[in-house]
């Protein structure tokens, strides 16, 4: 396998998992968010493409649940990481925007943590490429910010980077006009999942709970799971 070099900063990709996913907490929270998705694919089986699939978390946890996997991401320094770890699934860098699948390929595509780093043309573009290469009746799903304490002025000030939050309304029109059809949504996380890992665990499991009785606007994260319909 051939990767061609996309930058992306070798300490980022080595402490990944760790900032997302370490420890009891971060665990926790990779276990919810595998719920979510598990409830999503209920009725789906297949070949899925995981992108971003960044260090292959999620894809591992797609493998494992039965489905023919196709990991990708922009950057060759996850995917030598991902590559390294001796997964058996195919493993290729690409671009979201041009994907070099041919149109139906996919039964599932899955994107995760990457739409709160792109402006709204950006993300509509994205979508129209897995609209495109998922099936008739297939399921695409991702995520979005609701919203998110680093777009407040005083927190804006001190955080490198920009980070986009979109409002249900826009994104059903998005998905709307993207050719694909709403199926289900649900929102986690009361706060920054990666703030609340480092929280001790008691704690979390408090939030958690918490999470479960506010309404789901309060929540920041929503999952989407969108259908392609069959012409």
């Amino acid at each position: 396998m051939t990767l061609h070099k996309v930058y992306r900063g070798e300490e980022t990709v080595g402490r990944y998992d760790e900032h997302h996913f370490g420890g009891p907490v971060g665990q926790q929270i990779f276990q919810q968010e595998c719920e979510v998705l598990d409830n999503f694919l209920r009725h789906y089986s297949g070949r899925l493409l995981d992108i971003p699939c960044g260090t292959g978390i999620y894809s591992a946890r797609f493998h494992e649940l039965g489905y023919d996997v196709v990991a990708s991401d922009a950057s060759f320094e996850m995917l030598q990481l991902t590559v390294s770890r001796g997964y058996d699934f195919e493993i290729l860098q690409s671009d979201i925007f041009h994907l070099p699948f041919g149109d139906d390929s996919f039964d599932v595509v899955v994107t995760l943590r990457l739409f709160q780093h792109f402006p709204l043309p950006h993300v509509s573009r994205a979508m129209q490429e897995l609209q495109r290469v998922v099936k008739p009746n297939g399921l695409v799903i991702f995520d979005t910010f609701r919203w998110t304490p680093k777009q407040m002025p005083l927190i804006k000030r001190f955080f490198k980077g920009e980070m986009y939050v979109y409002a249900p309304a826009k994104v059903k029109t998005m998905i709307d006009t993207s050719g694909l059809k709403l199926v289900r949504h649900t929102s986690r996380h009361l706060f920054s999942p990666i703030r609340q890992r480092k929280l001790p665990y008691g704690l979390f499991r408090g939030i958690h709970a918490l999470e479960k009785k506010v309404p789901q606007r309060w929540l920041l994260r929503t999952f989407w799971a969108c259908t392609k319909v069959s012409s």
